[in-house]
């Protein structure tokens, strides 16, 4: 670490409320369902990531903005303090709250999530400075429908030589690939769903994996140097201009809920890069499996930031991966 640097990631993004709603399973259209069990957890994508990457011993920062001194960002910063996480670099708002997101699980694990985001949605490029940014080896962004402090960020780094890593969650994805354009062509590393893949690129549900290598070149001409897509219970997915590789699955006795599973993953995957020590396609495929196997154990208990492995499970598992 060079004299500059003080975090091994900034994690930039959302920082929330989850009030967890546990139900047999979920309402059709005009239905009620009975709520079993009603829990409020942090949460937030970009936050779940940090207080991982926290937890996992990566010197780790998030920026982010939340409400000025309310109930719900006190709550958040008191989470991310035990989590190992600084602070140093939120933001506040004295006009918008933290925000917060209502999540209903049923009993198979599947998720409905209506998010708030409140004061995270207006992070302002202006908050982005140079001085912040360029104190960390890495740059993290994840799900903010607002991606001009993302392009900031980014634009920043790039200039560095600070490498990015985008998780862009489905608010950006969403908005359609000519309107994100200028955020993708910042990005070194892109991790993103299945689903939000085939959204971005405008392929069939029913694509396959040779179908989705060919389809990836619309997203390595935007200059972005690997890719990787999660597919759930299917594993993951690594590619790059010339080379894709499918990662099976970890296996999960049981899945209790998958709120958070791409966090962790993202978290997961940051920790082997820190440790791989260079940035090609095969140690690229062995961060993903380190991803992988973070989202595992975060799927099987309540909550994003749950079962999270001790440093040593970490250090073996890593050290194991072929």
């Amino acid at each position: 670490m060079n004299s500059k640097e003080k975090y091994d990631v900034i994690c930039v993004g959302a920082a929330l409320i989850d009030m967890i709603a546990e139900v047999k399973r979920h309402p059709s259209e005009d239905d009620e369902v009975f709520v079993s069990n009603l829990t409020m957890r942090s949460g937030g994508a970009a936050a779940n990531t940090a207080a991982t990457c926290g937890r996992l011993g990566l010197k780790t920062a998030f920026l982010g903005k939340l409400g000025l001194e309310d109930e719900f960002g006190n709550k958040i910063k008191k989470d991310f303090i035990e989590m190992y996480v600084s602070t140093e670099l939120i933001k506040y708002s004295e006009k918008f709250s933290t925000g917060s997101a209502y999540v209903a699980l049923n009993n198979e694990g599947d998720r409905r999530i209506y998010a708030h985001s409140g004061a995270a949605n207006y992070l302002s490029d202006t908050d982005i400075r140079e001085s912040e940014i360029s104190i960390s080896k890495l740059i993290f962004l994840s799900s903010l429908k607002n991606i001009k402090p993302f392009i900031k960020a980014a634009t920043i780094a790039n200039r560095l030589g600070i490498p990015v890593i985008l998780n862009p969650g489905m608010l950006i994805i969403e908005q359609g690939i000519n309107k994100i354009t200028s955020l993708l062509k910042t990005i070194d590393l892109l991790i993103l769903s299945e689903r939000e893949y085939k959204l971005l690129v405008e392929i069939s549900n029913d694509a396959g994996i040779y179908e989705i290598f060919k389809s990836s070149k619309e997203i390595f001409d935007l200059g972005i140097k690997y890719l990787i897509i999660t597919m759930g219970s299917e594993g993951a997915m690594v590619l790059d201009v010339s080379n894709y590789e499918k990662i099976d699955p970890e296996r999960v006795k049981n899945v209790v809920d998958t709120t958070g599973a791409g966090d962790a993953f993202s978290a997961g995957f940051i920790y082997a890069y820190m440790h791989s020590g260079n940035f090609n396609f095969k140690t690229t495929v062995k961060n993903a499996k380190m991803g992988n196997y973070i989202a595992s154990q975060v799927i099987q208990k309540l909550g994003a930031r749950s079962e999270i492995p001790s440093k040593k499970e970490v250090q073996e598992y890593f050290q194991n991966i072929k």
